[in-house]
């Protein structure tokens, strides 16, 4: 059993109406301490299929080719509600699969970064264990409509554990990353010399209110937390016109990554929100018929083992008048610099709320005057949204799981317990 076999299978049983996507992926991995390190490769295969047939749209996954006509035969006995169809895309992308080359070892980046980690910290926080991740993956997705796309795409990722210690006080964090250039340690060094030290002062916020400075890794789990705003239906509190301050534009473009989702739908540039006036939404096949709309391009697949779903893809803030972090820092009067976070932010898209416990910096006129263990800001997001008045120069994209983008943001005015 082939792929074209499964494609002549469902082209059997719902002419035009079919969609058959394959996965194939490798990846090397090092886990490295202080005593030692371990390596593993592994590879990766999948197959999915979903088509539409008497009267319903029907989904199946499997490892194999042989596995996925097992499951579509079983998909195809099952009792399913009425559905439409879908309007699903055609053309070409990637046709040519490219050449495969040996996959090369993650590099050797321990030592380097717990020099690093060591002065960052002065000496209070040890790296404990580093996993890289170096991996390819090639796709493909062909469906009734003569669509053809052949798609490939590698990352450099993984997650770093590190300890800080002062007297009988300890903290761990752990910290995801992905570098989609050259590795940058640098950065790693300084997120876990502040996620494992700060917490360890014990000092509560010593303000009730004041200006919040946001760390690019908090504000683009902020960020992260606020993406259901764009991928379902709009929340009756939001207002369109005054969505956000006039600084904030929030765009997902994932051009640069792939040519097209994973339904075959092409990538596009999509302005969600255009200087604070939220302008758009994303969409996948199933939410775009739903909503009678075209398609933005956003059906991402997390496994192959699960349909499709709207997600972000590259979702980040923008703005027209970016200014170095120094900058930003000179116009807290009093108020916290929220490095990292404490817990990821929660968010009750529905009713209009958000909590952002971190650990960070209190500053006052400009200038930091020391570190704060542990803070809390909460409140409403719409009011949050329009109080981030200026946005930094220095945007980085952190994976949580998907992309997302943010610089150091300026927030004029919150509460802090």
């Amino acid at each position: 059993m082939t792929g074209e076999d499964l494609s002549e299978l469902l082209a059997r049983r719902a002419p035009g109406e079919w969609e058959l996507y394959g996965k194939r992926g490798t990846s090397r991995e090092t886990v490295s301490r202080a005593a030692g390190a371990t390596r593993a490769h592994r590879d990766e295969e999948g197959w999915a299929a979903r088509w539409w047939e008497q009267g319903s749209l029907r989904f199946a996954a499997a490892s194999s080719p042989t596995g996925l006509r097992t499951a579509i035969e079983e998909a195809a006995n099952l009792t399913a509600g009425a559905q439409d169809s879908l309007d699903w895309p055609s053309g070409a992308f990637g046709a040519e699969a490219p050449e495969p080359t040996p996959l090369p070892e993650p590099p050797e980046l321990f030592t380097e970064l717990a020099r690093q980690l060591a002065a960052e910290s002065r000496g209070e926080a040890g790296l404990q264990e580093l996993t890289i991740r170096v991996g390819r993956t090639a796709e493909t997705i062909v469906n009734g409509r003569s669509l053809r796309a052949a798609l490939s795409g590698s990352r450099l990722d993984g997650v770093a554990t590190a300890v800080g210690r002062r007297g009988t006080r300890a903290c761990e964090a752990r910290v995801a990353f992905r570098w989609d250039e050259a590795p940058d340690t640098a950065a790693l060094a300084r997120r876990l010399a502040d996620r494992t030290t700060l917490p360890l002062s014990e000092k509560p916020s010593p303000f009730e209110r004041g200006e919040l400075l946001l760390d690019p890794s908090v504000s683009s789990a902020l960020l992260a937390a606020l993406a259901g705003l764009f991928t379902a239906a709009v929340p009756r509190w939001v207002s369109r016109a005054q969505f956000a301050s006039p600084a904030i534009t929030i765009v997902d473009d994932a051009t640069a990554d792939t040519p097209c989702d994973g339904e075959g739908t092409k990538t596009r540039r999509v302005e969600l929100v255009r200087e604070g006036v939220l302008r758009g939404s994303l969409c996948d096949l199933s939410s775009a018929h739903r909503r009678r709309t075209p398609p933005t391009g956003h059906g991402v697949r997390p496994s192959y083992r699960n349909a499709p779903a709207t997600r972000p893809r590259r979702l980040f803030f923008e703005t027209a008048s970016a200014v170095p972090p120094r900058e930003l820092l000179e116009q807290v009067r009093r108020g916290l610099y929220a490095s990292a976070l404490v817990a990821p932010p929660r968010v009750e898209l529905d009713a209009d709320r958000y909590e952002i416990e971190f650990c960070g910096i209190a500053v006052v006129a400009g200038r930091a005057q020391g570190p704060v263990a542990g803070a809390r800001c909460r409140g409403r997001i719409s009011e949050l949204l329009r109080r981030m008045t200026r946005l930094g120069s220095d945007r980085a994209f952190f994976p949580l799981p998907d992309l997302v983008g943010a610089p150091t943001i300026l927030v004029d005015r919150t509460s802090f317990e």
